[in-house]
């Protein structure tokens, strides 16, 4: 059964390159934030080239993965989404509390849309944890979606362990 990409979190997608700097503009630009759209629609004119971003995340989430929460990750997140503001609202539900998390553009001139990557991660982080976030031993993509126990990412590469 294939994978709902749709319920994959953008930082994975991101790393894993099903999901490129154009696919995350054209997304920002949707916001319903004026100031995040705009920010969108203006950086689409000239994207950022984010491969070595996209290699220090990757580094990071693998550290992340053997070692657990550091104090550098923090720190690498934080650097970046410092171009951020976030809104946090708090209702009362039949089924307890609930919050509401949204994130916007603070800063234009700064890197922003590594922010909102990092963001996505914070959040992954904070409402599942890291039990389920590893890296496949065939193909070495980071994935989310298969459980606590999982080692492959998908069945060709779970068939392909032997070889």
């Amino acid at each position: 059964m294939p994978v709902e990409t749709h319920k994959i979190p953008m930082f994975l997608k991101f790393l894993n390159r099903d999901l490129g700097v154009t696919d995350l503009l054209s997304s920002f630009s949707r916001s319903d934030d004026t100031k995040t759209a705009n920010a969108a629609v203006e950086v689409m004119k000239q994207p950022p080239d984010l491969e070595e971003f996209r290699k220090e995340l990757g580094d990071a989430v693998e550290d992340l993965i053997k070692n657990g929460l550091s104090e550098e990750l923090k720190a690498f997140a934080n650097n970046y989404m410092g171009c951020l503001e976030e809104d946090v609202e708090t209702s009362d539900t039949p089924l307890g509390e609930s919050r509401s998390h949204v994130a916007r553009v603070k800063d234009s001139t700064g890197p922003w849309v590594q922010g909102f990557i990092c963001y996505n991660l914070c959040l992954y982080i904070k409402v599942f944890g890291l039990d389920e976030l590893k890296k496949c031993r065939v193909c070495g993509k980071i994935f989310a979606h298969k459980g606590k126990f999982a080692v492959y990412c998908s069945e060709p590469c779970k068939s392909k362990k032997g070889g």
